[in-house]
């Protein structure tokens, strides 16, 4: 039997900017227009984003010739200030939060008090 852990609050948000966009890259004015017209259980729309915050998208397609990689780790920490609840901030690898299967690999780890 599959048991549900989490669900990613994100990724209807993610679904309904990439039913919009319908491409892997997109401008960040459409980003803005769209993301400024997405609701979540804590965010109403229609909303203007902060300025800030448009202008760290604008900054993010500067440096990739006027256009954001919706799947790349920028957009998605973009997101994150966009929607705090529901988009988790993205670790970058190497990060001491984030350890992959290799990390784990001959550690032992101890499952009872006679094994520490």
């Amino acid at each position: 039997t599959a048991s549900l852990c989490c669900l990613n609050e994100c990724e209807p948000l993610m679904s309904e900017i990439e039913s919009q966009v319908r491409a892997p890259t997109a401008t960040a004015e459409l980003l803005l227009g769209v993301v400024g017209n997405l609701s979540s259980d804590t965010v109403d729309a229609p909303r203007r984003l902060p300025s800030g915050l448009a202008q760290r998208l604008l900054a993010i397609a500067a440096k990739r010739g006027g256009q954001v990689p919706l799947h790349g780790r920028l957009f998605a920490e973009w997101l994150h200030f966009a929607f705090p609840h529901e988009c988790p901030f993205p670790h970058a690898v190497g990060d001491a939060a984030v350890h992959s299967v290799g990390f784990w690999d001959g550690q032992h780890v101890a499952h009872n008090d006679t094994e520490q």
